[in-house]
């Protein structure tokens, strides 16, 4: 009898190859757990939402406040306390797709973040650069279409004015950043993890996602409505693309920043993100400056070398915890669209599209 142990299966929670939607369609998937993971982060939405909202109100009463809770007046975003409990209550899609991740999926909760299973810092900042430049451009431009206009509102005083553009500038990209986690991050991957097919999960994951995105910022009409879905659309796509959420949380907060702190010191913020009209000609500006970015994104994605896939993790002697076969924050070989090829030898049982 050889004395020569069998190779180990290897675990495919390490494999590599998988596209960003498909990370949670491990060994342990089974098709109860996106049920589970979707529950479980509902929950913690609410519970935590519910906080923010109890703690914003006692400070408003500390502060003299006496307004009936129930009254529009209290913790309007038009203030700073309120555009802050807007933000944070946003931001807690964050947790709840951790939670979900974690306890509904048993799985790492980097995978939320890239498929290098961490948030690429560098990659973040570079993208935000660009979103910037590309946002700043074309508002710039929609102001030679007909607007869509939030009414006749006073700028509001100095004094509020310079509270609600700190809010804007320090929880803004918290806010966006989270609707990203929880749109094109948690619930696109739940999704995903159902299709044995990675191009019909990702595809049926991406047109969920951009549709309840949409549908979660109220009633509104068409022109509107085609322009949020456009975005998610975008975004699914940037996240497809480059691997991980960088590019579209990029995006979403340069968008935010530029609009919101514009309408902080114009009009109304409320107004604005009530909003439900918007006129067909600022819609499609809307959706060519989206179209721009992603066409910057994916040719710098290539230029960069950017991982956008699960990289080879090598099967090390001793027990030894595997390691990423990838360069820092993510980064591969110049013109490459995957992870570093995999050792000699190494070829999983499984088939590798």
């Amino acid at each position: 009898m050889s004395s020569r142990e069998p190779a180990p299966v290897p675990d495919r929670t390490q494999m590599a190859g998988d596209r960003y939607p498909q990370l949670l369609r491990t060994p342990q998937h089974r098709w109860w757990r996106p049920v589970l993971g979707l529950l479980l982060g509902a929950l913690a939405v609410v519970v935590a939402a519910v906080v923010v909202i109890l703690v914003a109100l006692a400070i408003e009463a500390v502060r003299g406040n006496t307004a009936n809770p129930r009254d529009d007046a209290t913790l309007t975003p038009d203030s700073p306390l309120g555009l802050l409990a807007n933000n944070l209550v946003l931001a807690t899609l964050i947790p709840a797709a951790v939670l979900a991740v974690w306890a509904g999926h048993r799985a790492p909760v980097g995978w939320l973040a890239s498929v290098v299973g961490r948030l690429r810092w560098s990659v973040l900042a570079r993208f935000f650069l660009l979103a910037l430049a590309v946002v700043v451009v074309f508002f710039a431009a929609s102001f030679a279409v007909p607007p869509a206009g939030f009414g006749d509102v006073d700028p509001p005083p100095a004094g509020t004015l310079v509270g609600l553009l700190v809010v804007i500038l320090l929880t803004t990209p918290l806010q966006s950043a989270a609707e990203e986690v929880g749109f094109r991050g948690y619930l696109s991957q739940a999704v995903a993890s159902w299709f044995a097919r990675p191009v019909a999960g990702t595809l049926v994951a991406g047109a969920v996602s951009a549709t309840l995105f949409a549908l979660a910022h109220g009633g509104q009409e068409p022109a509107l409505f085609t322009d949020r879905f456009a975005f998610g659309a975008v975004a699914s796509w940037l996240v497809w693309r480059t691997g991980g959420l960088e590019a579209s949380i990029a995006l979403h907060s340069a968008n935010n920043l530029v609009s919101l702190g514009y309408t902080a010191s114009t009009g109304s913020v409320q107004e604005a993100l009530e909003n439900s009209t918007l006129g067909w000609p600022p819609a499609l500006l809307d959706i060519a400056m989206m179209l721009v970015f992603a066409a910057a994104v994916a040719r710098l994605a290539d230029r960069w070398g950017l991982v956008v896939r699960r990289p080879w993790r090598a099967s090390l002697p001793g027990g030894a915890a595997p390691a990423p076969l990838a360069g820092p924050e993510g980064f591969g070989y110049p013109g490459s669209r995957s992870s570093l090829p995999p050792p000699a030898g190494s070829e999983p049982p499984w088939g590798m599209g």
